[in-house]
């Protein structure tokens, strides 16, 4: 198969030469494809963790000789059931979410649902669209004992049972490591299917292992043929090809190379509508795995993209190019910014199905960024905190205790290293900048369509005032992907927590506390935690109706 297509102008040309001297002179390739993990770390406590977590190279030859397991579970799903929601948080809900939106509902296959979330009202709006009784539902989790899936199972292993399904395991299935708490759980009651996954590979690199194959064969791709397609591509950029030339070594020294050499920290994602959740797929990917040690890369997906508009020098261009109608408008600005002399690197995607190609260029050119990085971009070392802060305050939940600041004053109360009043929220916000940072809109709520609208708005008035990279992550879910890179680069962001009321709350079976409460403690959990980090962080607590809310903030923008 021919290597995938890739473009890039005089300026990332440069730019990727340097960083494939870097890796020669590493001997990437080589040592990569070998496993040795000294590519990143000499200590002996990282690299024996690891080589613990490289099995995810050659995953789609283990998928594939697994491959007829899948497809035989998915006939069954097909046969049986109308809806199928994923239960899983980063690596085991992102990778199933670029399947439903690239692949689309497949006729006659079950309709996927991702449901990465506690916030009440986004799962109320999923309750809404099934019958319980016809729907599949996976817990998706490689350590098993993650709150929001956890959650989420109590709530609709209740709902299943309340729906008059005599055997109601039969309606779920898991993916997990072995021996996992959730390997028990599925066996207590009866799961329908349990998918056991090699323990050697990290949530967001396991796109083509179960996590990723599985939620895809359930809704009627040709699992088969995407893996042997990335299975052929591999040959391209794998253990036998030239480091200079090779795809997946250009990505990774292009966004290397532009960090360490150049102060190119803002990694901005050109991508078509068709490939918009690819965007968030990759942030989790490149933020988790770079952002530590004060150092990393910052995924900038989702912006919008305004022709002419002049950029920082700080930011860098990736293009994720397809036949697609909206790619002529993506590729018309990518063209426009090469010929300004911003940096613009383009990958095309020629195959809807070489997109389990994609995902493997993109795990192998960021191991190859974390190598020019020198860092280890298998683990996340600041994720604990904030999980370790929201378990503390469940744990008061749990004992009848509602701290005051998970039942938060209605509309505005905004905390930060003094006080923020609101009228002068947008100053307050604007001053705590300086000449490297990005900011971080983080909102706890349900993206129905206006309520996304008017959020995008307000990034978009930040990003044309500041000329910033500005990123956007829902809560929880960016707790899972870039939440790492927030506490672990070099200071790099100012923070602005969105948390809610919930319109219609709802109670967790065998809990005292609410979903609503959940969100709220882990949107002030990570608050508390970004403060400890030492970081500028603003949290505003919204009132309903949300949507007026959400304006009045915007309006002081």
């Amino acid at each position: 198969m021919e290597r995938m297509n890739t473009q890039a102008n005089p300026m990332a040309e440069g730019i990727i030469r340097e960083g494939e001297i870097k890796l020669e002179g590493l001997e990437f390739n080589t040592k990569f494809w070998a496993k040795d993990p000294t590519l990143w770390k000499q200590d002996k406590e990282s690299m024996d963790f690891i080589v613990k977590f490289l099995g995810w190279q050659k995953v789609y030859n283990w998928t594939l000789e697994r491959i007829d397991s899948v497809t035989a579970f998915a006939e069954d799903v097909k046969q049986n059931f109308k809806h199928c929601v994923i239960m899983g948080m980063g690596g085991s809900s992102l990778a199933p979410e670029v399947f439903r939106t690239v692949f689309g509902k497949q006729n006659g296959w079950p309709e996927l649902i991702v449901l990465d979330t506690t916030n009440p009202d986004w799962i109320g709006a999923a309750r809404a669209r099934i019958n319980p009784a016809e729907t599949l539902f996976i817990f998706a989790s490689k350590s098993g004992g993650t709150v929001e899936p956890s959650s989420q199972f109590a709530y609709f292993y209740d709902e299943v049972k309340k729906a008059g399904v005599k055997e109601p395991g039969k309606n779920f299935a898991a993916i997990t490591d072995a021996g996992t708490g959730l390997e028990a759980l599925a066996k207590k009651h009866n799961f329908r299917k349990t998918f056991i996954n090699p323990s050697d590979i990290g949530g967001r690199f396991s796109a083509l292992s179960f996590f990723g194959i599985v939620p895809a064969a359930i809704m009627g791709v040709d699992v088969k043929r995407l893996l042997t397609i990335a299975q052929e591509q591999a040959e391209t950029f794998g253990p036998e090809a030239p480091e200079k030339g090779n795809a997946a070594v250009q990505l990774g020294a292009y966004m290397g190379a532009c960090n360490v050499n150049h102060s190119k920290d803002k990694m901005t994602l050109l991508t078509p509508k068709d490939l918009a959740t690819f965007g968030l797929w990759a942030e989790q990917l490149v933020a988790e795995s770079t952002g530590k040690e004060g150092k990393g890369v910052v995924p900038v997906a989702g912006e919008t993209l305004t022709p002419n508009f002049d950029y920082r020098e700080d930011r860098f261009f990736v293009h994720l190019s397809t036949d697609s109608e909206d790619d002529k408008r993506v590729s018309a600005i990518a063209a426009d910014l090469a010929e300004r002399s911003y940096p613009v690197f383009t990958i095309k995607m020629d195959d809807v199905y070489q997109l389990g190609a994609m995902f493997l260029l993109w795990e192998i050119a960021t191991a190859a960024a974390g190598a020019i990085l020198g860092i280890d971009p298998f683990d996340q070392p600041n994720v604990q905190d904030a999980k370790t802060r929201t378990k503390n305050l469940l744990a008061e939940l749990e004992n009848g205790n509602v701290p005051a600041e998970v039942s938060a004053p209605i509309l505005v109360s905004a905390d930060i290293a003094g006080e923020v009043k609101m009228e002068t929220l947008a100053q307050d916000l604007y001053s705590l900048l300086e000449s490297n940072d990005y900011v971080a809109l983080l909102p706890y709520v349900y993206p129905c369509e206006e309520t996304e609208k008017a959020l995008l708005g307000l990034r978009d008035k930040i990003m044309l005032r500041t000329k910033r990279a500005v990123l956007f992550g829902y809560g929880p879910r960016y707790l899972h992907s870039t939440g790492q890179l927030h506490k672990g680069d070099g200071n790099n962001g100012v923070f602005l927590i969105l948390s809610a009321e919930p319109a219609n709350d709802i109670k967790i079976p065998g809990h005292h506390y609410t979903f609503g409460q959940l969100c709220n403690a882990q949107a002030l959990g990570d608050f508390q935690a970004l403060q400890a980090k030492g970081r500028r962080v603003i949290k505003i607590h919204l009132a309903q109706p949300l949507l007026e809310s959400i304006k009045k903030i915007s309006d002081l923008f």
